[in-house]
């Protein structure tokens, strides 16, 4: 469910709860207005989604979890995941691609390119910006996450500003670390980055070869990295989402230090184990 961000009154002086609205149906709003200025929430809705957990408390600061969605899609995937993460743990904010795909507008992909980075970079700030302007979130339990090559973008930016995000997170997303001039290592060592890998050991993209090298370069920085791998053929899943709620829960909610038993292990999970 994702919500309008204004909160609208009743002709008593009552004020109502936010009003619930389809992403597609307030996608259309948006043009609905015949000259009136749109709702603040209504004009951002083609570049950013806002999901709201189910009772909002205003007096709760909200772990925030940032969304970068996989090529092909838009920033209303959010809307899709949170249900089966949490419908009441978090604060979330979907960001649009900068690439578009196609000509109507709805799909959007990440490019590797520097100026693509750099203008998502510029998103995911600006969406944050929004984000604390408008709820209530906690600054110090902001959490980057994408899926695919969205899992690519998110721990990319999360490398170049390891001081805001509380972790970063892919599903499914290769790791590349950027060239050294790019990259202040020791910052990040010194900050240790938390991050959850989540892969699919039966996916056409796995590469167990390439997972060992990603395993290295993560280690090079420093970072505190679990990877949890699933026997099955994508991690959009609900085993996988719901391991990533309980992960949020207890590494950037109840402070508890990332797992480490080596270097090189990781553990296979099977939707039994679960």
């Amino acid at each position: 469910m994702i919500w309008n961000s204004v909160s609208d009154h009743v002709a008593d002086g009552k004020d109502n709860a936010p009003h619930p609205v389809d992403a597609l149906d307030a996608e259309e709003l948006s043009g609905e207005h015949d000259g009136e200025a749109p709702s603040s929430w209504s004009a951002a809705i083609r570049a950013q989604t806002f999901f709201v957990p189910l009772h909002y408390e205003a007096n709760y600061r909200y772990p925030l979890v940032v969304w970068l969605h996989s090529d092909g899609f838009n920033e209303n995937q959010v809307c899709h995941v949170m249900p089966h993460v949490s419908s009441r743990n978090y604060l979330a904010t979907g960001i649009r691609g900068p690439m578009a795909s196609d000509a109507s507008g709805h799909r959007f992909w990440w490019s590797n390119s520097a100026a693509a980075l750099e203008s998502a970079e510029r998103s995911v700030l600006a969406a944050i910006d929004r984000a604390a302007d408008q709820y209530s979130i906690h600054a110090e339990r902001i959490v980057l996450a994408g899926y695919q090559s969205g899992g690519t973008m998110a721990t990319r930016i999360a490398m170049r500003h390891p001081e805001l995000f509380a972790a970063a997170i892919s599903l499914g997303g290769a790791f590349n670390l950027p060239a050294h001039p790019e990259l202040d290592r020791q910052r990040l060592k010194e900050r240790r980055l938390p991050m959850l890998w989540q892969r699919s050991i039966e996916s056409e993209l796995y590469d167990e070869t390439r997972l060992v090298s990603e395993i290295q370069a993560a280690s090079s920085i420093g970072a505190q990295l679990e990877i949890r791998q699933y026997r099955n053929d994508d991690e959009m899943n609900t085993v996988v989402l719901s391991d990533l709620d309980r992960w949020v829960m207890n590494h950037v909610v109840s402070g508890a230090p990332v797992a480490k038993l080596s270097h090189w292990d990781t553990s296979p999970t099977s939707f039994s184990d679960n």
